[in-house]
């Protein structure tokens, strides 16, 4: 399914390599294209350069893909809409199917099952559950990481009544280690949804229009992938991943998030689908992109204008676009937000061996919705610590009394532990963190008031351990007790906890290289350092 060109062939992309809209880094470490004009000096500090080798089979320099423009000239590749006519590719399709028969069973996703039109309405609607929460756990997930989810989401809840029987809680506890827990909120409202409506007959539409319209997060392309795959529907989809193979195929040089890009290459999809058998055809294309590798040619430029397109890097010495690696065009990232919060979490012990731990459930729409974590404030940047504490200390007014006639007998303390960054996919956090032991000889916490702006509660230990919270409030527990699920104070924070398991292990010594010195080994992919774990959310 390549493209008629002469150029050179550049290689196959492994999917396992690549994000789901931009090439990855590790990709350009292997692209080959020619030597190119070279570009004005830039006053910016570059990286240093990685060596490749060219067409001609000369070591060139060459930063990463992100800076490719600077390696030569643009053209404007004048052409019209036809040069992206889906006419050019369909050709391919039979090679396609026969390649998607051949790795089918190869990445062992137990959701993924030829398509049977002899199945029961029954065994259809069975079938599009389990598509249906495979496909929401793929969204920013990988497939190793969904497998053992899915597996395990289909013991607890096999069909869609058992799921709607279910609450947030659960579905939250289950989801959790995933991210953006709004999927799993979506699944759940969509499952009671179908089970509290009769006109569902206990099943998923199998229309795709009408599946995206009434269930809950459900868009256009899952209600396309449900709707194929279990009821053989033809109707076009557009994921990451078919989005690049036709940019690729067709050389679509455009915006990938602008309105008439996606308009186009859904009309594509949709031109396309006409062409292929229904309930494999997607799965084959979402799969077959990676195998993708050589350039398409120039367009004529006899051709009426494209008003798609953007001007594209050319390789000057043969007037031919260099490398696949130049579609889709590549996304501007949006710089993160910075933001600082002041995390008090509240201890209180009682008579005898009593401990409890105040934590407030968050908002159930926006960051880390239906998530519990201990008094969180959002506080102004410069601050001191006195500061930050009477910040969380009149927030907390709200949910105790920790002062005055209500309060009498409790004793406070408060310890400044100090402060964490916390990287969320589009947030600079840092976390500034106070301990506030509150002491008393009752046999119970201080009561949480009537009327609070969240709903609060006091967790014991294992309470505290079975809760759904974020990374961030795990990092923030690590400060103070040295690792999640521990509960004695820990004066050095999780440093040392951290310290004391990697001794503990058994491991075996460094290498030695050829003249006896030791050196590192260093064990790739690297896991991420303390201060730089990442926390997606939505």
């Amino acid at each position: 399914m390549r493209p008629n060109s002469s150029s050179p062939s550049v290689y196959s992309v492994s999917d396992s390599d690549c994000s789901d809209y931009a090439p990855s880094v590790s990709e350009t470490k292997r692209s080959s294209f020619k030597r190119k004009r070279a570009a004005p000096v830039s006053t910016k500090s570059k990286a240093k350069p990685t060596i490749v080798k060219g067409i001609r089979g000369k070591s060139i320099a060459v930063d990463n893909l992100e800076d490719i423009e600077d390696l030569g000239s643009t053209i404007s590749r004048r052409h019209g809409m036809e040069y992206h006519s889906v006419d050019k590719i369909v050709d391919g399709k039979e090679s396609l199917l026969s390649w998607f028969e051949r790795v089918r069973e190869k990445r062992g996703m137990p959701w993924r099952k030829k398509y049977d039109p002899s199945l029961s309405t029954e065994e259809k609607g069975q079938r599009a559950y389990e598509i249906w929460v495979s496909e929401v756990m793929l969204q920013q997930t990988q497939v190793t990481t969904v497998i053992a989810y899915w597996q395990k989401w289909m013991e607890r809840w096999p069909t869609i009544g058992d799921l709607a029987k279910a609450d947030v809680e659960e579905v939250n506890a289950a989801w959790r280690g995933l991210g953006y827990y709004r999927r799993a909120r979506s699944l759940l409202a969509g499952a009671k949804t179908v089970m509290g409506n009769s006109k569902y007959d206990g099943r998923l539409p199998d229309d795709p229009v009408i599946l995206e319209k009434e269930i809950d997060g459900v868009g256009r392309y899952t209600a396309g992938a449900i709707c194929s795959m279990a009821y053989g529907a033809r109707t076009p989809i557009i994921d990451g991943n078919i989005h690049r193979l036709l940019t690729r195929l067709l050389a679509v040089h455009a915006s990938q998030t602008a309105p008439a890009t996606i308009k186009f290459l859904w009309w594509i999809a949709d031109e396309l689908i006409n062409h292929l058998p229904s309930g494999d055809k997607h799965k084959g294309v979402a799969g077959d992109w990676n195998q993708l590798s050589n350039p398409p040619p120039l367009p004529s430029t006899a051709e009426s204008d494209c008003k798609l397109c953007a001007p594209i890097l050319c390789d000057i010495e043969t007037d031919k676009i260099p490398t696949v690696m130049m579609f889709p065009m590549k996304k501007e990232k949006k710089a993160s937000r910075v933001e600082e919060e002041s995390v008090c979490v509240v201890q209180w012990r009682g008579d005898g061996d009593q401990r409890r731990w105040l934590f407030i459930k968050r908002p159930e729409k926006g960051l880390l919705a239906g998530l519990f974590e201990p008094p969180t404030t959002p506080v102004s940047a410069g601050l001191s610590p006195s500061e930050r504490l009477s910040a969380s200390l009149e927030a907390l007014s709200d949910y105790i009394k920790i002062t005055g006639g209500d309060a009498e007998g409790l004793q406070t303390s408060n310890r400044d532990v100090g402060n964490i960054p916390h990287i969320f996919s589009h947030i600079n956090m840092t976390y500034h963190i106070h301990l506030l032991t509150l002491t008393s000889s009752d046999n119970e916490p201080p009561s949480i008031k009537p009327r609070t702006p969240r709903p609060a509660v006091w967790l014991n230990g294992e309470e505290v351990e079975k809760a759904n919270v974020g990374t961030g409030v795990k990092k923030v527990w690590a400060e103070i007790y040295g690792s999640w699920g521990s509960f004695e104070e820990s004066k050095m924070g999780a440093v040392v906890a951290k310290k004391e398991k990697i001794t503990n292990n058994k491991s075996k010594p460094p290498a030695a290289n050829k003249k006896g010195k030791i050196v590192k080994k260093v064990m790739m992919p690297a896991m991420p350092t303390r201060k730089k774990v990442v926390d997606v959310v939505e």
